[in-house]
């Protein structure tokens, strides 16, 4: 007879009726911001087995993902914000699996970038759960970069050696007046959590918080107060930033893609400028249209002549290219490349303060890129907020350095047809591939991650054409209401 484990569980692929069944272990943070966890929890065990739902509120979710962890196809459904998901995958980082379990979101946090940008939503609202269900089943892999951020604070008198700290994270890291206001915003929620009731809500103290914060200016210094290096290179900070946000993925402030609507702070000399590009058919002019700088033609750099693909699937340049500091500075701050969360690049962005943000959020300004680059370096010469993944707290002054994990995570992205669609049937067969023995385990991970770079291309260009033909609307409304009444309307 099986025995159950530590847990007390009896799982296995054993158990399951067919072989190619996915199953599903579920995670709901019942303390979520909009507060609509216990509802989902319970009726999600009323569909499925009790045993696949944990309530985040009960424990961690290590012990439960050590007991799931031996189905081989198993899926993970996160009921939560960001936040929850960057935990579930700090969890199975630790738990160094040979296979990790893909991750759908069904989102329930304040800003759901994360969700966002893998088709899920801006936020549950109250839909057919088994609808999701089955959007889960239909879903297919698409990869996602993990970074960690070390901190080194300066050494105090009296210590002995300096305090050092690692943050991981998935989404991005901010400096500055951003920051600030929700440091304010956390203070807040956690002396006083029956003010967070409602996703709407809980953004309405982020404006609030704000509007003061860019009444005071109190970044207004911040390009005398840290040191930006990218990629070994120092890189100038503009003299009116007041904050600087490394992204991997292109949503912020709930949704809003700053590196899509952002602008170079100024045209490189068109011998630096180049096409970074994965394969064939993956080129830079098919997401971009910012006027001529992006409208010129330039060569289209390939594998073949000057990229490579390493063992982790990331993009590195030829080290054999003997390039002087200033050409060095003037490639990583090209910014033509596409942002993409996968691609082993964080897109850093300045921006002018949180009124400069809610310009930016409206489709009335625009976020200036300053680089691209793989590793981060910055020097604070005074302490100010920073966070991680909506996480903020005061830093005091010290060096913080960026830098990629090994091995990115496994998310799922809902497919746009009913059934699934094409990506879900090209991931299914390189996974029949694979069982049937017709091609090995490392050929299935470097041709899934081919095809997750370009079902993202894809996906980025939907999403970059569908919200300028928005903004574009919006637009028109705000000139149209603007006019001035002509001699024939009197």
């Amino acid at each position: 007879a099986p025995m159950p484990d530590r847990e007390g569980y009896i799982l296995g692929d054993q158990f399951l009726v067919d072989p190619r069944d996915t199953p599903l272990l579920v995670f709901v943070n019942t303390r979520s911001g909009s507060q609509q966890g216990p509802i989902l929890k319970t009726q999600l065990r009323s569909l499925l087995n009790p045993i696949q739902i944990w309530d985040l509120a009960d424990g961690g979710p290590e012990k439960i993902l050590k007991s799931f962890s031996v189905f081989s196809r198993l899926r993970l459904l996160v009921c939560g914000g960001d936040g929850t998901v960057s935990w579930i995958i700090s969890a199975l980082d630790e738990m160094q699996l040979d296979r990790w379990p893909p991750i759908a979101i069904l989102p329930l946090g304040t800003g759901n970038d994360l969700a966002r940008i893998h088709g899920w939503g801006s936020g549950y609202a109250n839909e057919s759960l088994l609808m999701i269900l089955d959007q889960v089943k239909e879903s297919y892999i698409s990869l996602l970069d993990r970074w960690t951020l070390n901190i080194e604070c300066k050494k105090k008198k009296k210590a002995t050696k300096k305090k050092t700290e690692s943050k991981p994270f998935i989404n991005y890291m901010s400096i500055g007046m951003d920051a600030v206001s929700a440091l304010q915003v956390h203070n807040l929620r956690e002396n006083s959590p029956n003010m967070f009731f409602s996703r709407a809500v809980n953004k309405v103290w982020y404006a609030l918080f704000g509007a003061e914060d860019a009444i005071k200016a109190s970044c207004s210094d911040l390009p005398k107060q840290i040191i930006l290096e990218a990629d070994g290179v120092e890189v100038p900070i503009p003299k009116d930033s007041q904050g600087l946000i490394f992204l991997n993925i292109d949503s912020y402030l709930g949704g809003v893609p700053l590196w899509s609507r952002g602008v170079p702070i100024q045209k490189r000399p068109a011998r630096y400028i180049r096409e970074r590009r994965y394969s064939d058919g993956d080129s830079l002019h098919d997401d971009f249209d910012d006027g001529d700088y992006f409208s010129e033609k330039r060569h289209v750099m390939s594998f073949d002549e000057s990229d490579s693909i390493i063992d982790d699937g990331s993009i590195v340049e030829n080290e054999n290219i003997d390039m002087t500091p200033e050409d060095r500075l003037a490639r990583i701050m090209d910014c033509t490349s596409p942002s993409s969360c996968q691609d082993g690049k964080l897109d850093v962005i300045s921006h002018r303060g949180n009124f400069n943000l809610g310009q930016i959020r409206v489709g009335l300004s625009n976020a200036q890129r300053l680089c691209q680059c793989s590793k981060v370096k910055i020097t604070m010469k005074k302490g100010t907020a920073v966070q991680v993944d909506g996480e903020p707290w005061k830093q005091d002054s010290g060096t913080l350095t960026i830098e990629r994990q090994k091995d990115p995570a496994m998310m799922l992205h809902r497919a746009l047809e009913e059934g699934g669609g094409i990506e879900t049937e090209v991931a299914n067969l390189l996974e029949w591939a694979e069982e049937k023995k017709i091609i090995m385990k490392d050929t299935h991970t470097t041709l899934m991650k081919e095809f997750s770079r370009r079902i993202e291309k894809k996906t980025r260009a939907r999403r970059n054409k569908t919200q300028q033909t928005v903004f574009a609307s919006m637009k028109k409304r705000i000139a149209s209401s603007n006019r001035f009444p002509s001699n024939s309307d009197l």
